[in-house]
């Protein structure tokens, strides 16, 4: 019989409230990382989109949830970071290493955004934040030498 009362604070930090979410738990993470050995290609893709949506997700949730901020700028910090590693991957640098590259520079990136905007509250960080969205999205669409402009950046699959 499970209790719906709290008894301790140890209970409000345990990730698994119960012992058989443990077993979920590590059967999701066990799926997880087999999924590229066994899913086909197609499912392999949605499976990364859905990861990648879930991870900006995360990061509103604890945005807007926990310290309730409002931002607009989410997709250009992805942008910078996908753009950044299709662009290296392109010039034939190693996935990892791309990929780490591409994080820390979007990490950057949201610094030199984040302290100016540290300054604002309410709706003029949100007016803040998406005049840096059209920003991005502008150089994006300009820039045609490196991010292909408004017809994006063609990869070949590895």
């Amino acid at each position: 019989m499970r209790f719906l009362f709290k008894t301790s604070y140890e209970q409000d930090l345990r990730l698994a409230k119960h012992g058989g979410h443990v077993f979920w738990y590590s059967l999701l993470a066990v799926a997880l990382v087999a999924a590229p050995w066994v899913a086909p290609e197609y499912w392999l893709a949605q499976l990364t989109f859905v990861l990648i949506y879930a991870i900006v997700g995360l990061g509103l949730m604890l945005l807007a949830g926990f310290t309730g901020l409002f931002s607009l700028g989410h997709a250009a910090f992805l942008g910078v970071g996908a753009y950044t590693q299709a662009v290296l991957t392109g010039m034939g640098w190693p996935f990892a290493l791309s990929l780490a590259c591409a994080a820390g520079l979007s990490a950057a990136v949201g610094v030199v955004v984040g302290l100016p905007a540290l300054r604002v509250k309410g709706i003029y960080l949100g007016m803040a934040t998406l005049s840096f969205g059209f920003i991005v999205e502008e150089v994006f669409a300009r820039w045609e030498s490196v991010t292909g402009g408004n017809s994006g950046k063609h990869l070949v699959p590895p």
